[in-house]
């Protein structure tokens, strides 16, 4: 009997917690261990979320530590696969780059998984020597991961487009039970915003729509659920909520420490709001939502589009327009039976295409396909969750 392919897992894992170390979580504790031999480098950074993409001297003696173990790794497993995330910035690519290079001239097959959108924006930015750099090294790429399919046009002219699949984000997620309510006391709604809070993540827009939606409505609150990522951002909500009387239909959760009280806020609410402003992948929070039956108001930002499904599972606002999220959390507030529907179907959504088993069962088949000699991707495959066509932009 042959032995199994050895794969090279290189990523960050938990703790900190984010998009990159979940996914590298979930592949190393998958069933992929049955069959293939996973070997892990460690790349995180202990010390905290604060300091994931911000590169300091720290980062360059744990890096050297890092690729003197790989090069250990190489020697001793001889890998047929490594399997690694790409960054989007200059400097991330350049240490990714000094990763992948090795991994590729021992013979392993490289797989890289592009776990946000702004890979393109990036490379367009750079002067034409970095461009070279990046070219070279991806032409040693095996197969390009991307999240949604509104993403392959990222590495036009870069990959081959049968050399790139669809791998969406997957997480565990048990169906969620709303409590019942009890029905002498008045409905009130709960909006929900669980995120780092930022502006960036569009919580200051959301904050700035409450007193329009007060206007029309006093039978909701919103549930801020997140640590602040700058201070001066909590003291100018914390300030916004003082100034025009929002005591009592705000509520700031802090940090959500655990998995329990995570589930037990989604319970709890009615509608989830990701009003985001930058370029995103794919939010794992939004597939928690959905996973959690709430329908989600998102931005066209990374390929939410692609996830959600406008009229489906929630409905697309304007980024950055407080206006028209106040407007469209009132369309909802006025229609709970549209809340009841597109909460049943973002559940079902989520277990069609965002379980951590579909997410676990895309990669195998990729190792399986490098580890067999990195032939260009059937049809199926670089479609993705296409293959059933039911994952479409409208």
């Amino acid at each position: 009997m042959s032995e199994s392919p050895t794969v090279i897992v290189i990523g960050p894992t938990p703790p900190p917690f984010h998009g990159v170390s979940v996914a590298t979580d979930a592949v190393l504790k998958s069933s992929l261990q049955d069959h293939f031999q996973l070997n892990h480098l460690d790349m995180s950074d202990r010390r905290g979320i604060q300091h994931v993409d911000k590169p300091d001297i720290y980062d360059v003696v744990l890096f050297l530590r890092q690729w003197w173990k790989l090069l250990a790794i190489l020697r001793k497993n001889r890998p047929d696969v490594s399997y690694l995330p790409i960054s989007q910035s200059t400097i991330g690519f350049l240490r990714d780059s000094l990763l992948i290079l090795p991994t590729y001239i021992s013979g392993a097959k490289v797989v890289l998984h592009l776990h946000g959108g702004n890979f393109k924006a990036w490379y367009d930015s750079r002067w034409f020597l970095m461009k070279a750099y990046a070219r070279m090294v991806l032409r040693r790429v095996s197969y390009m991961v991307v999240l949604g399919e509104s993403f392959r046009h990222l590495f036009d002219g870069l990959v081959a487009p049968d050399r790139i699949a669809v791998v969406p984000n997957g997480i565990d997620w048990p169906a969620v039970y709303k409590p019942a309510r009890e029905p002498h006391k008045p409905k009130r709604y709960r909006i929900l915003h669980l995120s780092t809070l930022n502006r960036l993540k569009g919580a200051p827009v959301l904050m700035a729509s409450i007193p329009m939606v007060l206007k029309i409505r006093q039978d909701v609150e919103f549930i801020f659920a997140g640590p602040w990522s700058h201070e001066k951002d909590r003291r100018e909500a914390e300030s916004f909520v003082a100034h025009h009387g929002l005591s009592g239909h705000v509520v700031f959760t802090g940090h959500v420490s655990t998995l329990e009280q995570k589930r037990s806020i989604y319970s709890s609410a009615d509608l989830f709001v990701f009003p985001g402003i930058q370029q995103e992948g794919q939010p794992l929070v939004v597939l928690e939502a959905m996973a959690s039956g709430l329908p989600v108001l998102f931005t066209n930002r990374g390929c939410l589009r692609d996830t959600v499904i406008e009229g489906e599972c929630g409905l697309e606002v304007r980024s950055n327009d407080s206006h028209h999220l106040a407007d469209h959390i009132l369309w909802f507030l006025d229609h709970p039976e549209e809340i009841e529907r597109m909460g049943r179907n973002a559940r079902e959504r989520f277990e069609r295409f965002y379980t951590s088993e579909r997410f676990v069962c895309h990669l195998g088949d990729l190792f399986t396909l490098a580890s067999r000699g990195s032939h260009p991707l059937p049809r199926e495959a670089t479609a993705g969750v296409d293959e059933i066509g039911q994952h479409r932009v409208r």
